[in-house]
């Protein structure tokens, strides 16, 4: 059988390696004929790619794959993404989780890596859901009443009823090499601005803030940038403290996920 006889069975697969993405999408309609037939298509253009262990261009399902091939660099990225999906499918209400395939639905149709930006949100999502004190009432929420621009997340703050827009811009320094903090500093900024002009105009339907997900290469960059913002902790108005993912290992190969602000991330 050559490559071009290979059938692929996408939610066969995800529901034995990763459940509770499924379950993320509650029960909502999806096309897995389509996702199969892409997923064919990108996987024979970009096995070429696989060298050396390392992971080039991935996706949720070649991560899903190096994680199967027991590629050890796969290890902490696919069991956090586990972990946040099944944390966040527990820490939902079901009114609550009528929203979530919006979400997931990208994840599985974004062949690239800017797949990541959707476990970005979801991760954001979860950090928030976590404390107990917010509820979610909307996915890609419409910000203004006559621009078509949406805020990636609806929330109410369940102890006086606030209800605010919260919108995530990914920022990916995984391919950077930067030296100095300034270097990091200008590029990040630049993002940062260019977000905000696309997103801010007058008179939002809610209050409106800007979440940064910052995704780093290793610790070195985390620490690089926890100095820069220490340094300068003014950044932009209607811009909160980046948020940034890291995974702990310890003796005895247990893993420890962390998603939170790079002040914190780095601390017990």
């Amino acid at each position: 059988m050559n490559n071009q006889d290979l059938k692929y069975d996408v939610r066969n697969i995800l529901e034995t390696k990763m459940p509770y993405l499924i379950k993320l999408l509650n029960g909502k309609n999806i096309s897995w004929t389509k996702i199969n037939k892409n997923f064919k298509k990108h996987y024979q253009f970009k096995k070429d790619n696989y060298s050396n262990g390392e992971l080039i261009d991935v996706n949720i399902f070649s991560l899903i794959n190096q994680f199967i091939l027991n590629n050890e660099n796969s290890f902490g990225l696919f069991y956090f993404c586990n972990f946040t999906f099944k944390q966040l499918f527990y820490r939902l209400t079901k009114n609550e989780l009528e929203f979530t395939h919006k979400m997931i639905k990208c994840i599985l149709t974004n062949l690239d890596y800017k797949y990541l930006n959707f476990v970005g949100e979801i991760a954001t999502l979860n950090y928030y859901m976590s404390s107990g004190n917010f509820e979610l009432l909307n996915i890609e929420e419409k910000i203004y009443q006559h621009k078509d621009v949406h805020a990636d997340l609806f929330l109410k703050r369940k102890k006086n009823g606030l209800k605010f827009l919260v919108e995530i811009v990914n920022i990916h320094l995984e391919n950077k090499n930067f030296t100095t903090i300034d270097e990091m500093e200008l590029f990040i900024s630049g993002k940062l601005r260019e977000k905000h002009k696309k997103t801010f105009f007058e008179n939002p339907s809610y209050n409106l803030t800007i979440q940064p997900v910052i995704w780093t290469k290793n610790i070195e960059q985390i620490k690089l940038l926890e100095k820069g913002f220490k340094k300068d902790e003014k950044y932009f108005k209607d811009i909160r403290i980046p948020m940034c993912y890291l995974t702990y290992q310890d003796s005895n190969s247990n893993y420890e996920h962390r998603f939170e602000y790079i002040t914190t991330i780095l601390y017990e």
